[in-house]
């Protein structure tokens, strides 16, 4: 038997980078790709590991490492409870991708040898890992996000201001409400450390919930929230963070 360790290497590579993607599409995680790139390099290479250690429980403490790690590259870490969910979706969709590829493989295999590059060419396995897996993460991810989406409200938003472009993810918070009292428009609370640039900014008066105060706000030039674009509305600076999500849209920009 001949194992090629360029194509073991390959393979973990597009897996790694199949899960990833799965997680950011499940979780509406916005993240660049190249970060998603970098981790799946990190994580292929760790395949290495397999031929430089013996013991079961190195391996398996040094694969939750650079699990961590993987997850850490690719979506930052915002808090805990952020981190948490990245490298819990991450184990659960590897779980579920792994258990799918092994029946497949039970079922159809003649032998089963695990993944195995023999000489002769590709294995059943190889082939199964090649065609099914893609297939499989985009109908467990539709799955999921149908689900998700009966008990949430997440919306892409881009907020436009001058030369500056903010893409992040939304929720919507059915008790946003906020109006401002002197134009009428509606306001998004946005997390003040999303704004990188010096923006032109005054106070609105708020109350709400026996809480009332003055807001700072901005007016952007455009806010898109799912291809919908809106031009009267305000950006109120805020410390929000819910999960990770830095924006709260306001019910009247839906």
């Amino acid at each position: 038997m001949i194992i090629y360790i360029d194509l073991v290497i390959l393979i973990n590579f597009i897996i790694d980078t199949l899960l990833l993607i799965s997680v950011a599409l499940l979780l509406k995680r916005k993240t660049k790709f190249k970060r998603i790139i970098i981790a799946s390099l990190l994580g292929s290479l760790s395949t290495l590991m397999l031929f430089l250690f013996n013991n079961s429980l190195i391996l398996l403490l040094l694969k939750f490492f650079i699990s961590t790690l993987m997850v850490v590259i690719t979506f930052k870490y915002e808090n805990f409870h952020y981190f948490k969910d990245n490298l819990i979706w991450l184990y659960i969709i590897s779980i579920i991708l792994g258990g799918s590829i092994y029946l497949l493989n039970d079922q159809i295999a003649l032998t089963n040898n695990g993944l195995v590059f023999s000489s002769n060419g590709f294995t059943i396995n190889l082939i199964l890992l090649l065609i099914i897996t893609p297939f499989i993460l985009y109908k467990y991810i539709q799955y999921q996000k149908s689900f998700k989406n009966n008990y949430s409200n997440y919306y892409d938003v881009d907020i436009y201001y001058k030369d500056e472009k903010i893409s992040e993810t939304g929720f919507l918070d059915t008790g946003n409400k906020l109006i401002d009292p002197i134009f009428g428009k509606p306001i998004i609370l946005v997390n003040k450390n999303l704004i990188k640039k010096a923006v032109n900014t005054f106070f609105v008066p708020y109350d709400v919930l026996n809480n009332h105060g003055m807001l700072e706000v901005f007016k952007p030039d455009k806010v898109i929230v799912n291809n919908k674009i809106n031009k009267k509305v305000l950006i109120g600076l805020v410390d929000v963070n819910l999960n990770g999500v830095k924006i709260i849209l306001n019910t009247e920009v839906i």
